[in-house]
């Protein structure tokens, strides 16, 4: 079985800009290319996973959403820090497109979209992380069972100032960003091999 990170995608991996609707509103954050490529180094998977309302709500089209993230994967390859796999919600409860507005089982923290990459990857969780910027992030981790990683990045950081019990749950882990995150992780996994 394959080990993964399961990574969101804005705030954590690209700048928080909202709905982004145009290519040129993704940028990478600093340290992300250098962590994914971390990551490979020491044989995760690189997975996306990523809630995307804008579509149910309006804002731009599935296939716009397609073009972007066909975009950002082309960025990341050409960067040598290549996404494995990358799986997106376009669903919400109170979207205006009407066969987007439901109630779904991929939409973050339902597992749906980690159940078809365990499915697609054969991924083992317990050797798998999760990390993002948001409460739905560790919450997705809690239910999972799996270790999650809070990032002070994005939304994460005013989340976990005006409210540090975003992360109470006892298999979750705080870094600054997902470089200092990446270095971590793969430094424990190293010890952990030289001790056995």
């Amino acid at each position: 079985m394959q080990k993964a990170v399961f990574l969101d995608r804005d705030g954590t991996i690209i700048e928080e800009m909202g709905y982004i609707n145009h290519f040129s509103r993704i940028r990478i954050l600093p340290g992300v290319v250098e962590a994914i490529q971390l990551f490979k180094e020491a044989d995760y998977k690189i997975v996306v996973i990523t809630n995307q309302a804008g579509v149910a709500r309006g804002y731009f089209t599935e296939q716009r959403l397609k073009e972007m993230h066909a975009y950002m994967l082309e960025l990341f390859k050409e960067r040598k820090a290549e996404i494995d796999r990358l799986y997106y919600c376009p669903h919400h409860p109170e979207g205006k497109v009407k066969a987007y507005a439901k109630t779904c089982s991929c939409r973050k923290p339902n597992t749906g979209m980690i159940d078809q990459a365990v499915s697609d990857l054969n991924i083992d969780l317990q050797q798998s992380y999760i990390i993002g910027d948001r409460e739905t992030d560790i919450q997705l981790a809690v239910r999972l069972k799996m270790k999650g990683i809070f990032l002070l990045t994005g939304y994460g950081v005013g989340d976990y100032v005006s409210d540090p019990a975003v992360v109470k749950a006892e298999q979750c882990l705080v870094f600054n960003d997902l470089l200092q995150a990446a270095q971590t992780i793969v430094h424990c996994q190293s010890i952990s091999k030289d001790v056995h």
